[in-house]
């Protein structure tokens, strides 16, 4: 299996395959509440970060008091004041936006986009759960941060890649808020829609839409759009084949096996075909969450094709939207432009008079 590949990218597969899959059995077998955001967490942290470093843990600190912070608002039935409630959500979504354009926040602004993502929906159903859910997230993001230490502990990175630092945002401050504004007002419509009425049963779409509208904001907006939503699609075509075999012989034993030839597959593909990296990072994270509340049973459930299909009108809405933003980016550059021969026209009438 690994004949024709280097000894760094061995120990990047494996650091995956080790890191995933402890997460993962961890969480199936005492699946404590979003016990599924643990694999997920420790999967998006070993790819995105070469190098573990004390400073992911200071970020991990600052994640789980704002976890609690926001378990306890929601505990006192803050969210029944719904306008007040969506006021400082949207801030809160808006921020972490602005907080993903900078390499050193991106871990934090991943627990809170999560973290506001989930709780919130958990307390439609029962607002009385809220710090239950806080905690079981809180513990999530540790076992995940856990796992992501130990994997490099036991298969560390290369000496001459070793950790210096983040590095400085590479985009000015005023592309930074430019494209967090622009995501922001992606999701935010959706997110009013679904928390005013409550709409808990449309909540994966909400989640997908919030979490993938910030790819949508670039220079290459209906290219990167459109690569996420196939990501998401192999995702869910993934999550099917999955749910055929478990649906063989259907215990934990067998989701375990599943689960980890599934880990095994992407981490092979991660490390092997760098140039596809991201559809294959972004595939394994609709999987995880296509799958995840099956981890409280050890198998799927029908309800894999509802999530399926929340996840397809995910498609529309985006495509539509970024080339919305497109037509009104390209009617502010034609109008600029015709301003600009406007007042050249305008000049070389006044020379010439004078």
């Amino acid at each position: 299996m690994f004949d024709n590949i280097t000894k760094a990218q061995e120990r990047k597969i494996f650091r995956f395959i080790f890191g995933v899959g402890l997460s993962t059995f961890i969480a199936v077998w005492f699946n404590w509440p979003l016990a599924f955001c643990a694999p997920l967490l420790t999967a998006k942290f070993i790819v995105d970060k070469a190098e573990f470093h004390i400073l992911h843990v200071k970020q991990l600190v600052y994640a789980l008091v704002v976890t609690m912070l926001i378990s306890y608002a929601l505990s006192t039935g803050f969210p029944e004041y719904k306008i007040a409630f969506l006021a400082l959500y949207g801030a809160g979504i808006l921020w972490a936006y602005y907080l993903f354009t900078d390499p050193k926040w991106v871990m934090f602004a991943t627990f809170l986009v999560i973290n506001l993502l989930l709780q919130p929906y958990i307390t439609i159903v029962d607002q009385q759960a809220a710090l239950d859910v806080g905690i079981g997230f809180a513990f999530s993001g540790v076992v995940s941060v856990g796992f992501y230490a130990l994997s490099h502990v036991y298969f560390p990175e290369i000496e001459e890649n070793k950790f210096n630092g983040f590095p400085p945002s590479p985009l000015p401050q005023a592309m930074r808020w430019g494209g967090a504004i622009r995501a922001w007002l992606i999701s935010f419509p959706l997110i009013c829609l679904y928390f005013y009425y409550q709409l808990s049963q449309v909540m994966l779409t909400v989640a997908f839409v919030t979490l993938l509208s910030l790819f949508t904001t670039g220079e290459k907006a209906n290219k990167t759009s459109m690569f996420f939503i196939i990501a998401n699609v192999f995702g869910a075509i993934l999550a099917l084949i999955a749910f055929f075999v478990m649906s063989l012989t259907p215990n934990m034993w067998v989701y375990m096996l599943v689960m980890l030839l599934v880990i095994c597959l992407i981490g092979t593909k991660i490390y092997t075909d760098p140039a596809k990296a991201p559809i294959y990072a972004t595939a394994f994270t609709g999987f995880l969450v296509l799958i995840g509340s099956s981890m409280t049973t050890g198998a799927l459930d029908d309800k894999l094709y509802v999530r399926i299909f929340q996840l397809i009108l995910v498609i529309p809405y985006l495509v539509f939207m970024v080339y919305f933003f497109e037509g009104r980016d390209e009617a502010r550059k034609a109008l600029v432009a015709k301003t600009e021969r406007t007042l050249k026209k305008s000049k070389r009438e006044l020379s010439k008079r004078t």
